[in-house]
């Protein structure tokens, strides 16, 4: 497997994603590689994994990569997104605007758009030889993927002549709202501003002006999607889980992500038991369709996935408490894979 740019994990909660994507950033790391492990999934678990801080949310942190039983000069870092961080790098100041304070919240509607910007500026920086991400289960990854078309249709001809007359210094703010009202939004604003009192307009437009002012940085978070789609810059693995009967929800996440990966994309079959049980000489009949059982499951991942043009990766069960240990011994796996 060729070692890339960036290297995308995704899929469904509870498929054991991030502990994976950890191993991997660890495997490259060993390799030589310089690594940054970024995670925009909400649930923070790579905090645990790793025993950050909470006070180390939206800064790069330097992992000891020897906690996990490594011995290697390369450095590895990990960040956890924190959309309030990005927007405040963005825009130099935090600002007090109401409505962009609550936008940049973990669940404010902005987390995958910054994590799209915050990702992009990262390859900006060049820092790193590979930029593992580490992205949120399920539908929020979706709409990670989709966050450029929103970035392009916010600023596209539909606003154009908003910003541009927002941005004219020499218009009066009266003159704003008249333009608000030509453009249909003076009935969506009416209403909000019964909900949300009467500052709520003044603090819509200069929002809209903030925007307007760093509508550059947000525009160079375009070139992302690009990158992505790219199979000299990028690896894709789906990971799914053989214990969670979790292979219609690979189906529907390649279904979903197939305008953005190509041909270099893996599908990782977590916890996979097959090669233990097809060893397994059961004795006790129950036993026997237990293990039946559970190798149907994994031939129903494999059946659902084969039409699609995915290699297939298989991790086996990993007998651990730790999540350290977890990853320590997911990172040995990972050599077998890249020989």
């Amino acid at each position: 497997m060729k070692q890339k740019k960036i290297e995308v994990f995704c899929g469904t909660g509870g498929v054991g994603k991030t502990t994976i994507s950890t191993s991997r950033a660890l495997h490259l790391c060993q390799q030589g590689r310089k690594v940054l492990l970024i995670t925009i999934d909400p649930a923070k678990r790579l905090k645990q994994v790793l025993g950050l801080q909470d006070e180390e949310t939206g800064e790069v942190a330097k992992i000891k990569v020897e906690n996990f039983g490594m011995e290697t000069e390369h450095e590895l870092h990990a960040l956890l997104l924190s959309p309030e961080h990005t927007l405040n790098r963005i825009l130099k100041n935090p600002t007090e605007n109401n409505i962009i304070k609550t936008l940049s919240k973990p669940y404010g509607g902005m987390n995958e758009i910054m994590a799209v910007l915050e990702v992009q500026h990262q390859l900006n920086k060049n820092e790193y030889d590979t930029i593992v991400l580490d992205t949120p289960p399920g539908k929020h990854f979706i709409d990670f993927l989709e966050s450029t078309r929103k970035i392009q249709s916010f600023f596209d001809k539909n606003f154009s002549e908003v910003f541009n007359f927002i941005g004219n210094k020499k218009k009066k703010p009266g003159r704003i709202l008249t333009k608000l009202v030509s453009t249909g939004i003076d009935k969506l604003l009416t209403y909000l501003e019964k909900v949300t009192g009467k500052g709520f307009v003044n603090d819509f437009l200069e929002a809209i002006h903030i925007l307007y002012d760093h509508r550059e940085v947000f525009l160079n978070g375009l070139h992302l999607e690009k990158d992505l789609m790219t199979p000299e810059f990028s690896n894709w693995f789906l990971v799914t889980s053989a214990d969670q009967l979790k292979g219609n929800d690979a189906q529907e996440m390649i279904k979903a992500s197939s305008n953005f990966m190509h041909k270099d994309n893996y599908l990782l079959i977590n916890k996979s038991w097959h090669k233990f049980l097809n060893n397994w000489q059961a004795t006790d009949p129950s036993l026997e369709k237990l293990r039946d059982k559970l190798l149907d499951i994994e031939e129903s991942i494999q059946k659902i996935t084969k039409s699609y043009s995915i290699s297939k990766i298989e991790f086996p069960e990993i007998f651990e408490n730790s999540p350290k240990k977890q990853v320590q011994q997911l990172v040995s796996i990972w050599d077998s894979v890249d020989s």
